[in-house]
């Protein structure tokens, strides 16, 4: 029999695909924007995994967990844009809900959960940021309990990679890759925010935000809190993503299905619908590609997986972010998008793409804001809706337009001030890997190239989520002359109107009419 030193060297040199040969995995959050990137990278380059097991909610008319896996995650493009072959067999869906105790499991699921999983990827969230506090802390809490319950009891257990969020502690500045305590007695504060918050949503400046913007940060934080408290004997890792984004180029460049943030922003500035909204364009924006993510959280698991067990240490936490190794403004972001975006314009544009805004901080740039808000987006929204109805189409703009302002008024913390969340960690781990599992596991923030980054971000929004085919992009040249040429002349006609009387007034004052 083998030394327990000589398995251990042995493990130290085991690639990454090598760890999870013949692990089972379980998998939370499967149907989001991180887990079905997880899903295809691990299926795709750890193909001798032995099961990955998928926590899915069966539907509200009662189709069983294996439709939505299906519908929602197999059917998804992430699984078709690379010429390979995936053993969708090892994909299995174990029907449960996360804000149910035992996560709804039943007794049989239960028991071959904890027989037979070696890795947990926890990533399930309700990603809404406003809401009552009582069902962000069910889901987003309770469900991060029930979880951690279900991990104590396997009997295999190597790593937990708990995927939390950045921003879990944008009260602060400086974020370091640490906890930072909300309170002394973190089930106390749960129990207590359960019976007094019922369905109140929290605005900004709440007490019980504790200096967070939303529900979902301090959800997270509390999670993180209750996690570190209570989960000490178990090998956790918590994971902070700062702002996900479209892939760098897994499973394609510019992959995205997520119509939230980011993404959102770009498409309704492509359509020519977006004019304006509160940005300072200065600030970092911390953005980081899905691939790089779901290569991270797979890295890290693998790191995790090799480390002594230690009970009562601090719950060891690794940020994935961009910001302080290779920072990137939202004003080069725009810029960048708005060029990519002429280039490859959409054929559903309906107003040529506007400049793109300036910083709200000062007087102007508010004014600035406000203005165009009111003109080119509401009052715009409103005659575009008068034309439709004279068509006999169907109003559709003051609706988009609403939508568009309440999705800019969630963002407007994020777009207004900047952080420094330090990333040491997963750089040190990342140079440490061998050369083939950092070609394979690509996670490595400061050799992203922003500026072709971004065209990828534009591009992807056109190919996936407006479902334009890069064929139809000089249809979309074409658009976007002739609506230039169209606002060009409506815009000469409405200045031309408001400054006549203007240059009579001006004229008579200079060359004033005697009467005889």
């Amino acid at each position: 029999m083998m030394p327990i030193q000589q398995q251990q060297q042995l493990q130290l040199h085991q690639s990454i695909p090598e760890f999870y040969s013949g692990k089972s995995i379980f998998v939370t959050g499967a149907s989001g924007f991180i887990g079905k990137v997880l899903i295809e990278k691990l299926l795709s380059a750890c193909p001798n995994v032995d099961r990955i097991y998928l926590l899915i909610r069966p539907t509200r008319d009662g189709k069983p967990p294996s439709y939505r896996l299906e519908e929602e995650i197999l059917k998804s493009k992430v699984f078709r844009l690379r010429n390979q072959t995936l053993n969708f067999t090892k994909l299995i869906a174990i029907a449960g809900d996360m804000t149910k105790p035992k996560l709804g499991l039943s007794d049989e699921d239960y028991r071959l959960l904890t027989e037979t999983v070696s890795i947990v990827f926890h990533s399930a969230a309700t990603v809404r940021f406003h809401g009552p506090l009582k069902k962000f802390i069910q889901q987003n809490v309770l469900g991060t309990k029930s979880v951690m319950e279900l991990c104590r009891q396997m009997k295999h257990l190597k790593a937990v990679v708990y995927v939390s969020t950045a921003y879990a502690n944008c009260n602060l500045i400086d974020v370091q890759e640490r906890i930072y305590p909300v309170v002394d007695d973190i089930e106390g504060l749960i129990e207590k925010i359960l019976k007094e918050n019922s369905e109140m949503t929290p605005m900004p400046g709440h007490p019980s935000l504790m200096g967070r913007p939303n529900s979902y940060t301090i959800s997270k934080a509390i999670a993180e809190c209750l996690v570190d408290q209570k989960y000490r004997d178990l090998p956790v890792v918590i994971c902070r993503p700062s702002i996900v984004t479209h892939a760098f180029n897994e499973p394609a460049d510019g992959w995205c299905d997520s119509f939230n943030g980011v993404a959102g922003t770009l498409l309704l500035g492509g359509l020519g619908i977006a004019r304006t909204m509160e940005i300072d364009c200065d600030y970092k924006a911390d953005i980081i590609p899905v691939d790089y993510v779901a290569n991270s959280l797979i890295v890290i698991g693998y790191h995790k997986g090799h480390q002594q067990k230690q009970t009562n240490t601090p719950t060891e936490i690794i940020h994935i972010t961009s910001g302080t190794k290779n920072p990137i403004t939202w004003g080069q972001i725009l810029d960048f998008a708005r060029v990519s975006a002429i280039k490859n314009p959409s054929t559903k544009m309906i107003r040529p793409i506007a400049n793109n805004p300036i910083s709200s901080k000062n007087f102007y740039g508010k004014m600035n804001y406000l203005f165009t808000k009111f003109f080119s987006h509401i009052l715009f929204a409103y005659i575009f809706d008068f034309v439709l109805f004279l068509i006999g189409k169907k109003r559709i703009m003051v609706d988009v337009t609403n939508k568009m302002h309440r999705a800019f008024e969630v963002l407007d913390h994020f777009t207004n001030h900047q952080w420094e969340f330090r990333n040491e960690k997963y750089l040190k781990i990342f140079n440490q890997l061998e050369r083939g599992d950092q070609n394979l596991f690509a996670s490595n923030v400061e050799t992203i190239d922003w500026f072709s980054y971004c065209d990828s971000l534009y591009i992807g929004t056109r190919r996936y989520l407006l479902n334009e085919d890069d064929s139809t992009i000089e249809d979309g040249k074409r658009r976007q002359n002739l609506l230039t040429i169209i606002y060009g002349i409506l815009n000469f006609i409405i200045y031309s109107t408001l400054a006549l009387p203007l240059l009579y007034a001006f004229w008579n004052v200079i060359f004033p009419q005697h009467s005889a």
